[in-house]
Parts: structure tokens; C-alpha cells; sequence
């Protein structure tokens, strides 16, 4: 089996240089906001794995066989008998995404506290940076990302839901090929660096009319949320599913 990109140790050192620069320049509010919305969509469906193995029993039951031959199942049975579920590639590509963001995060600390090192005179050593081998484990301390973690409990819902709508995707959807809409670590970023993620500060400093009196209206008014939503889960789950899948690739939700 050929080993695709999700296999491989995450790397920023393996982004091209133009995916470098997107995620050096990605806002500290986006960039937190989304390593907190994966890691808890990456919990859910760890601590959910019995409940999203049912409900997709029940999904691939139910739905037509004209649209059941085209849809991932990924059940198996393990040796005692009991049932496996297999993770979309959706899934996948969630959680490679968060390796990276918090990598991104990681590479920004070690900048930030050599800075404040710099500022005793008496002190002459500086961080070496050197790249994490298991970003999961990483305790990450940003004051940003700690209130999200505070106020965890409130997004308990959400992440529950996007657990379920990665839990389905069609067939064409969970292979990494040369016709996949995501094919490396780089697509991902491309498709992470939207102009809401990437001018999130400017909005900040808007003062026209007043548009933004404060950082919870230029949430409310920007889509810097990046999770994957698999066009299986849009036509069979969403409402709005048929106009989603006019669209050839997965696309983004925000957190609701």
C-alpha cells in the first residue's frame, strides 16, 4: 500500500516556502481558535468512537443503493467479532491540520520567549528551536487559546457535531490520489490562509461606521473557522446540502 502524505511525521520544514510565509502570518486569535476547535473535534471522536461506529451502521442501512455503493463504509470486524470503525480521511486531514497549526504555534513560543530573554541584560542564552516530534503532547500557554479552554464546556455541542459530519464521506472522498481536492500539507495550508483568517487583525482596526465595537462582533462577522465538512455528510445531513454538492471538494464550516 502506497503510503500518502497523512502517513508521514508531520513537518514545517517540509512546506514549501510560500506555505511558510501563509502560516508565519496567520493572526495568534485564527490560528488559536482552530488548534482549540480540532483538538476538541479530535476528543470527541475519540471519546465517541462506539456512538459514530452506530450511526454510521445506520447511515450506510438507510441510505439508497444507488447512493450506498458510492459511500465510504470503513467497518470491519475485529478477532473477538466486535465491529471497527475506520476514520474518514476527512478526519485525517482535520487532525493534520491542527499537527500543523500547533507546530506553527510551537515555532511562535520559542520566538517569543527567546525575545523576552533578550530583555535581561544579564542573561546571555537563547532558546535552540527544534521542531516537535509529537505536536499532540505539546501544553500549549498562549493566554488566547487558555480562554478558549476555559469556556470549553460551551463548545461541547459543536464539537460533537462536526465529529458526526466527518464520520461520512463518499468513496472518491477518502482516497489521496492525484484527483483529491487535498493532496499534501501544502493544499491544506492554501486552504486554511483564507482572507477572513489572514486579515482578521485588520478588521480589529476598522473604525469606518463603527462596523466593529468589539472582538466578539468581528467573530461574529468573520469565517475563521476551518473545519472540513465532507460533501457525503453535506448532501445526506446538512439542509443545504444540495447546493454544497454542486462543489468538488470538501469544504469549510464554521463552528456553531
Amino acid at each position: 500500500m502506497v503510503q500518502t502524505f497523512l502517513e508521514k511525521p508531520a513537518s514545517l520544514e517540509l512546506l514549501s516556502q510560500k506555505s511558510k510565509d501563509k502560516l508565519s502570518q496567520v493572526p495568534d486569535y485564527p490560528l488559536d481558535y482552530n488548534i482549540f476547535l480540532c483538538k476538541g473535534i479530535s476528543e470527541a471522536q475519540k471519546d465517541d468512537e462506539a456512538e459514530l461506529l452506530k450511526f454510521r451502521e445506520s447511515i450506510v442501512d438507510s441510505i439508497p443503493d444507488d447512493y450506498g455503493n458510492l459511500i465510504f463504509k470503513g467497518l470491519t470486524k475485529n478477532g473477538d467479532g466486535s465491529m471497527k470503525l475506520e476514520s474518514t480521511t476527512t478526519s485525517k486531514l482535520q487532525r493534520r491540520l491542527l499537527l500543523l497549526l500547533i507546530l506553527e504555534r510551537h515555532r511562535r513560543d520559542i520566538i517569543a520567549l527567546n525575545r523576552l530573554l533578550a530583555t535581561d541584560p544579564k542573561n546571555c542564552k537563547t532558546i535552540h528551536y527544534v521542531e516537535l516530534k509529537d505536536p499532540i503532547k505539546y501544553e500549549i500557554k498562549s493566554p488566547i487559546f487558555r480562554s478558549f479552554e476555559g469556556a470549553k464546556d460551551v463548545y461541547q455541542g459543536s464539537f460533537k457535531k462536526f465529529s458526526v459530519l466527518q464520520n461520512i464521506e463518499y468513496d472518491f472522498e477518502h482516497a489521496i490520489d492525484e484527483n483529491g481536492d487535498y493532496q499534501n500539507d501544502d493544499d491544506l495550508v492554501d486552504a486554511f490562509c483564507t482572507e477572513d483568517v489572514m486579515k482578521f487583525n485588520s478588521k480589529l482596526n476598522e473604525t469606518d461606521d463603527k462596523a466593529y465595537d468589539s472582538l466578539e462582533d468581528v467573530v461574529a462577522n468573520s469565517r475563521i473557522a476551518r473545519v472540513l465538512i465532507p460533501l457525503a455528510a453535506q448532501a445526506f445531513l446538512l439542509d443545504d446540502g444540495k447546493e454544497e454538492k454542486k462543489n468538488a471538494k470538501r469544504t469549510y464550516s464554521e463552528a456553531k
